[in-house]
């Protein structure tokens, strides 16, 4: 048996466990942030916390990491100036925002996005959208 170590594409079906673990992982990530946002000195502090590395590998595990794809366009602004998913988010789009957001984060870590303005995790922990993400995740099981 051979493990494969790249990235899923888009055109992959998801399962249901994979939906249903990427919305317990969103739900996870929103509780730490909760319980515990007021002790981080930076959003280093934030980033670095073992729960939000684990987010980036369920997402990736649950192929919500996607080889074709890139980064959303205005990501940072959507994460700053969050209002919920928008109206007519499908699983499609559920599954491009994700991806965007590891994919964004996994690259400022790397220091390829220094310059930029915010975290996109840390963002949208202030305006609880992991609980609007884990909602919608799960509202496509339905």
């Amino acid at each position: 048996m051979k493990i494969h170590v790249s990235l899923v594409s888009y055109n992959t079906p998801l399962r249901e466990a994979q939906v249903k673990l990427m919305a317990h992982s969103c739900r996870k990530l929103q509780a730490l942030w909760d319980d515990t946002h007021t002790a981080f000195g930076a959003e280093a502090d934030w980033i670095e916390r073992e729960c939000v590395q684990a987010f980036f590998l369920a997402a990736e595990a649950c192929g919500f990491v996607c080889k074709e794809w890139g980064v959303m366009e205005s990501l940072s602004t959507r994460a700053v100036d969050w209002e919920g998913v928008p109206e007519k988010a499908d699983l499609k789009w559920l599954r491009f925002f994700i991806h965007s957001m590891v994919v964004d984060e996994k690259s400022a870590l790397a220091g390829e996005f220094a310059s930029r303005m915010s975290s996109v995790t840390f963002e949208l922990g202030k305006k609880r959208g992991y609980t609007d993400l884990a909602a919608a995740l799960e509202a496509q099981l339905s």
